[in-house]
C-alpha cells in the first residue's frame, strides 16, 4: 500500500456515508496548496473525527491509498480550529421554545 501525508483546509462540510454496521463511514474534501483532495475516514476514528472536525478547519492527515486510489485517514491531527468571531457579533438568537407550565 502507499501512503501520503497532506496539511490542508477542510473546505467542506463532514459528510456521514453510512452507518449500516454501527460504525460511521466519512467523507470531506480538504484543500491542499490550492487541490481538492477527496479523504474517506471510517472505524472507531471517525467517531471523534466527527465532533472536532468542522468546514474551515486546518488538518495534518496521514492516509493509506488503496487500490481504487481512494485516500482513508489513518491518523490526523488538528493544526487550528476556524474562527467564528464574525457568527459571534451576527448572531441573531435561537428561537426558544414555548415555556411549559406546571399548572
Amino acid at each position: 500500500m502507499n501512503a501520503a501525508m497532506f496539511t490542508g483546509k477542510v473546505v467542506s462540510d463532514v459528510k456521514v456515508i453510512n452507518t449500516k454496521h454501527g460504525y460511521p463511514f466519512c467523507y470531506i474534501a480538504l484543500d491542499v496548496n490550492g487541490k481538492i483532495q477527496n479523504l474517506l475516514i471510517t472505524g472507531r476514528k471517525a467517531f471523534k473525527f466527527v465532533y472536532e472536525v468542522e468546514n474551515g478547519t486546518g488538518l495534518t492527515v496521514d492516509c493509506i491509498i488503496n487500490d481504487r486510489k481512494q485516500l482513508f485517514i489513518q491518523e490526523y491531527k488538528i493544526d487550528s480550529q476556524p474562527t467564528l468571531l464574525g457568527q459571534l457579533w451576527d448572531y441573531k438568537g435561537r428561537r426558544l421554545p414555548f415555556k411549559k407550565t406546571m399548572f
